[in-house]
């Protein structure tokens, strides 16, 4: 299954509607405070062996202890430690989490709902131009820090390089034209 149909049945599986948002921020709340109690899932003696990487596998041996739940041993990955189903899915600010990579994608989102994510493969240039038309569009966009959307077209940094360059000369003329008094005073 490919990465597009993933994310086309996770967003399926989300709300379609959004929850009045006094009931979105306290289930938000409620998953916040599951996750402080949740404990660390992590492979069966992975803090024992380095070869073992600790990301979670279920343990399938006949005596396994973790397996069999004793007491002393890691937790299982349960269903009981699912959030709450109306905001499972949904970022922590409440919107849906849409990744995005060009404009069209961008303004399927509503913005009322969605929240962009700007994908990792997309340009600088590209990325500043999205986050200017999802401000255009009222949209969310979740990773758009240290984007500077002010950032200047190709005629106006053309145009601000020349008066940086004649900024340059004119403190140039005076620094010399200093010099040459400095000079002729001494004299």
């Amino acid at each position: 299954m490919s990465e597009s149909e993933t994310q086309k049945q996770i967003r399926s599986s989300l709300p379609t509607s959004s929850p009045p948002s006094g009931e979105v921020t306290r289930l938000l709340e409620i998953r916040k405070e599951m996750k402080s109690r949740e404990p660390d899932f992590v492979r069966f003696e992975s803090w024992r062996y380095v070869r073992i990487h600790p990301e979670w596998r279920k343990p399938k041996g006949i005596d396994n202890h973790m397996r069999l739940s004793v007491k002393g041993w890691p937790h299982l990955v349960k269903i009981g430690y699912r959030g709450p189903r109306k905001i499972r899915g949904l970022h922590p600010s409440g919107y849906r989490d849409v990744l995005v990579h060009n404009f069209e994608e961008l303004e399927k989102l509503s913005p009322s709902l969605d929240a962009a994510r700007l994908g990792g493969g997309v340009g600088k240039k590209k990325k500043v131009q999205l986050v200017r038309r999802a401000k255009e569009l009222n949209i969310r966009v979740l990773n758009g820090r240290g984007l500077s959307i002010t950032e200047k077209t190709g005629a106006e940094k053309g145009s601000e390089k020349e008066n940086e360059k004649q900024e340059k000369n004119i403190t140039r003329k005076s620094l010399i034209s200093k010099k040459v008094k400095n000079s002729r005073s001494k004299d």
